[in-house]
């Protein structure tokens, strides 16, 4: 294996890159992507989007004007040198790729990319002309390229600061440059609410996208190949969503609310939240994954001060026995089964669920995914004790991928440096002084993927273009880490010659 020189790897790199002894493939004036005719591309106008897009963001750096190469249907017997073929069927998985994202570019006279998806053409045809853009031509021979990890993903906190639609557009167009899938939109914190609600208007804060702005929001990051996830919180972190339902907060035994905490034993509270849950599966119907929270709810040490939970767990959900936590299990499940009858995969956070101080009664639905995002509680269930009870896994590791506004909590803003030097996908947050919490090697198939997490803890600390450039590299290196595997740094992609 030999390093190439001037290292040609596009950003994020590749997976192997078997290079011929000699031999160029370059742009020329009558040069044309082709797309190969079979069912898969056939009248397919997701595909011929896709080809758009990558082409208008090259548009002038690869040609001589701002017209773009034309697109022509068949390639014909032979197709011309300088040309580009596009060949989307599901063959490119047979090339040792397991994955939806996968392809491969055979580079001789003309390209050739073969992929199993539009979003998988996406990310070959960017390479093929990054490469080409950074070098003026691509040397021959056979790229290979595949992600590590399903799941590559970013998290925005739209609740606590506004963003504009076109600041996330934004940022969903870099997330596809990066070859990063999945966008979480968390809405509601106990500081905002900022996503327009019908069913309840009284939960939004003066600043609030429309849901005339987020349908654009959706409609671009289909086109971009990015999927979205709504993400809104309970039965903690509702202060927001609660201002003028007081009556709905929980109170201790003392009669003081507990900030942003629902009164779960509320048959009118739990319906308040579901009428919610409803409006926006609504919105966000093209959607998989739906985000329900869970974190935070109250110090999960400290039941005791809520004593009517467990009241409510033996009284009313009969639970021999019953306590506060089964009552707190009891609403995830409830409002889980609610989404997944609708047809939702639904996901909550790690930091409540299993703890070594409780003993649970009601146990979470195996159903349900965990995002683990820390262990800073020695009480915490430690990742393989999740994953034991059969849920799947996404790293969400704040040691290293939480970006938090102002560097509230403790926090540092993470740099591309640290995360390359120290952080891989299969790398989990871990408390201080306890044995690490990975995945080397071949990944369990519990293990779905990971995010970067913009947290906007103190709003006015960043503006959007601070935001936008202080994520750019730590964003970066997390995204081809994610997509290379274990400590792969930019460049370092497996590279051959061949005769």
């Amino acid at each position: 294996m030999e390093k190439l020189t001037g290292d040609p790897s596009p950003f994020p790199g590749v997976q192997q890159y078997i290079r011929a002894s000699q031999g160029q493939w370059r742009l020329s004036g009558q040069s044309r992507v082709r797309i190969a005719d079979n069912a898969s591309s056939d009248g397919n106008k997701v595909l011929y989007d896709t080809i758009f897009i990558v082409l208008s963001e090259y548009a002038g750096s690869l040609t001589q004007s701002e017209r773009l190469m034309p697109v022509v249907y068949g390639e014909g017997e032979t197709p011309d040198s300088g040309d580009i073929v596009i060949d989307l069927n599901s063959s490119g998985q047979s090339r040792g790729m397991d994955s939806l994202e996968g392809y491969v570019i055979d580079i001789g006279s003309y390209a050739r990319i073969t992929a199993p998806s539009e979003r998988a053409v996406m990310y070959g045809l960017r390479t093929l002309l990054q490469i080409l853009e950074a070098e003026g031509f691509v040397p021959c021979g056979t790229i290979t390229d595949y992600p590590a990890v399903a799941e590559r993903s970013l998290h925005i906190d739209i609740g606590r600061k506004f963003y504009t639609e076109e600041w996330i557009m934004d940022r969903v167009r870099e997330m596809s440059r990066l070859r990063l899938n999945t966008l979480q939109l968390h809405f509601s914190e106990n500081e905002g609410f900022r996503l327009m609600s019908e069913s309840h208007p009284e939960v939004m804060s003066d600043q609030a996208l429309t849901k005339t702005e987020m349908k654009a929001i959706i409609l671009a990051a289909q086109r971009y190949h990015v999927d979205i996830i709504p993400s809104l919180d309970s039965p903690g972190h509702l202060a927001q969503a609660l201002l003028t339902h007081p009556d709905w907060l929980l109170k201790d035994s003392a009669g003081n609310a507990a900030r942003g905490a629902l009164d779960i034993t509320s048959p009118a509270a739990r319906r308040f939240v579901l009428d919610l849950m409803d409006e926006y599966a609504e919105l966000f119907a093209g959607s998989r994954y739906f985000h329900i929270g869970g974190d935070e709810f109250i110090d999960f040490a400290e039941f005791d001060k809520y004593p009517q939970l467990a009241e409510y767990a033996r009284n009313v959900l009969n639970i021999s026995g019953g306590t506060g936590v089964d009552a707190y299990i009891d609403y995830l499940n409830g409002v889980a089964e609610h989404l997944e009858s609708m047809g939702w995969i639904v996901r909550a956070w790690n930091d409540g669920l299993y703890r070594g101080d409780q003993t649970q009664r009601v146990a979470p639905k195996p159903s349900i995914q965990i995002t683990y995002w820390t262990k800073w509680h020695p009480m915490m269930a430690p990742l393989d004790a999740i994953v034991a009870k059969g849920h799947q896994v996404i790293n969400f590791n704040d040691g290293y991928l939480y970006y938090v506004l102002g560097e509230h909590a403790g926090y540092t803003y993470p740099t591309a440096e640290k995360i390359r030097a120290s952080w891989h996908p299969g790398l989990f947050s871990a408390r201080t002084g306890e044995a690490k919490q990975e995945y080397t090697g071949d990944y369990p198939r519990e293990f779905i993927g990971c995010t970067f997490s913009i947290w906007s803890d103190k709003p006015e600390t960043q503006s959007e273009a601070e935001v936008a450039q202080g994520i750019r590299g730590p964003l970066g290196a997390m995204a081809e880490l994610a997509w290379l595997g274990k400590q792969k740094p930019h460049g370092d992609a497996e590279v051959s010659e061949r005769s």
